[in-house]
């Protein structure tokens, strides 16, 4: 038994990593695709490699490295879970065995991080390219104290970084504004290293093949004048409102409270006391991580990249972004720990409690010990149990429709049928805090579950699309094009099928010259969607043509 244990001791590592493994792995055999995943893999699918580099990324806000990785098992028609799901798996993997095998962390936070809710759900399940953005954060931490003598190294990091993400753009920026500036003001802190900026020659060649790519990835992700996320909704929180809330109510949210669900930051609204306790709880975040930069001389690295994160976060961030916050404080952690080993003296306490502390500790060894470890799990527990939850119940329910629609149309020989899909439509609103909302229309954005179940099909399931796209454009039509566009659909008569999620189903009837009477609604799937502790639970409904309704088996 001893040896067992001293063995699993020893390869504590590899014992953690091959669990983490098991646990995505079970978890993505019963976790079914959403809009986020379905959509990247129709674009990766549909699009050809000119518009995959050059115009989807205006529309989708993020560089094609994701889409591009995706286009292998898409064009040579790998089965669509198998090949998302694949390439996430990679992913993951990648993510996991650098925190795993190279962070300089207590045992016990190595042992415990990949587990925690955005790396191991949110980042780890769900096929997004946010692992392979903390996989370059990662390779960052392990290469940035030797990056004046190894410059190649950590360029190369940053460049992968920029190719993840645009928020990757902005970190990347940071991360080398601040390694330039303390090569300038001669703050290596290496003797083998000559300061100033053309001190180094490759390592000022690397800064200009970085300036580079940042440049020209910037231009690549640059929203046009139609982009659906570049026109916000009125009546959100502005952006001075928005920056106030990444420093003060976000890194909380990333770790110890569930009081915000997934929204974007411009529609995050939050009662008094939760803002309150939020607050509270991000100061203290802040106070240990200055804390522990200032007395490593790394503030300028904290600060500067969480400056600049959350100027970009302002033109738009949602909550299931909060773990990039999460992931940088790891990072931050890391890069600090490689300088010099925590220790009592990293407690935010005044200067004399602090001393009378280490000095009380100092003849106490084992005690301290057992004190950072009941640190680390306190810290660390919130975000476990959202894990637990969240995988608990992806595993129990459809966390998304498409699946459940995709096998209702097969099973009943749908495919050939038309299905349209209703719009996005928000009518003339005034809340109740007084801020109003003008009606919204929106022809391109259509229904999600539909599009969840488009990648189980080889042609596209929904009829009056955007120039048949089976995915969402995001371009955002002016008044006269979407009334083209309804006039076009309504002149082809009445579908087999309607679909969407509405509040409204009367107006779309009307808008496309047809009778709600002529329409049967069904129940095909439900879908329970985790978020930390939350489940949203929703049924999908189709409307059937009453005379297509008494073909269906059910009828």
């Amino acid at each position: 038994m001893n040896t067992v244990a001293d063995c699993l001791r020893r390869h504590y590592r590899v014992v953690v990593f091959a669990v983490y493994l098991a646990v995505v792995i079970v978890t993505m055999a019963f976790h079914e695709p959403w809009f986020d995943e379905a959509q990247s893999w129709l674009i990766a699918r549909d699009c050809p490699y000119r518009d995959l580099l050059l115009v989807r990324p205006h529309y989708e806000g993020h560089p094609p490295l994701w889409w591009l990785l995706l286009s292998i098992p898409a064009k040579l028609g790998v089965p669509y879970e198998w090949g998302l799901k694949g390439v996430e798996l990679v992913c993951s993997a990648l993510m996991c065995g650098l925190l795993v095998f190279r962070a300089p962390l207590p045992r016990l936070a190595v042992a415990l991080l990949p587990f925690t809710y955005f790396l191991c759900y949110q980042y780890g399940v769900t096929s997004r390219p946010y692992a392979l953005m903390c996989c370059a954060l990662f390779v960052i931490a392990a290469c940035w104290k030797s990056r004046d003598e190894h410059p190649w190294r950590l360029t190369a990091a940053f460049v992968l970084l920029c190719c993840t993400s645009s928020y990757g753009i902005a970190l990347a920026c940071a991360f080398a504004l601040v390694w330039m500036v303390r090569a300038i003001r001669g703050a290596t802190g290496r003797p083998a290293v000559r300061d100033g900026l053309f001190g180094n020659p490759a390592r000022f060649a690397a800064w200009m093949v970085l300036l580079a790519v940042g440049l020209v990835l910037t231009a690549c992700v640059l929203p046009r004048s139609d982009t659906f996320g570049a026109v916000q909704d009125p009546g959100g929180n502005p952006p001075i409102a928005q920056f106030a809330l990444f420093w003060t109510v976000l890194p909380a949210e990333s770790m110890f409270t569930a009081f915000a669900g997934d929204v974007s930051l411009h529609g995050l609204h939050m009662g008094v006391l939760a803002i309150a306790l939020c607050v509270a709880l991000s100061l203290a975040i802040w106070s240990v991580l200055a804390r522990v930069a200032l007395r490593r001389k790394n503030l300028d690295l904290l600060l500067v990249t969480y400056v600049l994160l959350s100027l970009c976060a302002t033109k738009y961030f949602s909550m299931h972004h909060i773990g990039i916050i999460f992931a940088l404080f790891v990072v931050q952690l890391w890069i600090n720990v490689q300088d010099k080993a925590l220790g009592i003296a990293d407690i935010p306490l005044p200067t004399p409690l602090s001393r009378s502390l280490c000095a009380a500790c100092a003849t106490h060894a084992v005690r301290v010990a057992h004190i950072a470890r009941i640190a680390i799990v306190v810290a660390l527990l919130p975000s476990l149990v959202w894990t637990a939850a969240a995988i608990a119940c992806d595993i129990r329910y459809d966390y998304s429709a498409g699946r459940a629609l995709a096998t209702f149309v097969r099973n009943n020989n749908l495919e050939h049928d038309r299905w349209v899909s209703f719009w996005r439509y928000l009518p003339d609103t005034t809340w109740p805090d007084g801020t109003h909302t003008n009606r919204m229309e929106d022809t391109h954005r259509y229904s999600w579950p539909a599009i969840a179940a488009n990648p189980y099909f080889a042609r596209n399931l929904l009829d009056c699309t955007y120039e048949g796209r089976t995915f969402v454009p995001n371009q955002v039509p002016s008044r006269a094009q979407m009334n083209r566009e309804i006039a076009s659909c309504a002149a082809k008569g009445a579908p087999e099928f309607l679909i969407g999620d509405t509040d409204f189903p009367q107006y779309f009837f009307h808008r496309l010259g047809l009778k709600r009477g002529d329409y049967r609604q069904i129940v095909v799937a439900s879908q329970h969607v985790p978020w930390k502790t939350w489940v949203t639970s929703s049924d999908i409904a189709v409307y059937v043509r009453s005379d297509v309704y008494r073909t269906l088996p059910h009828a």
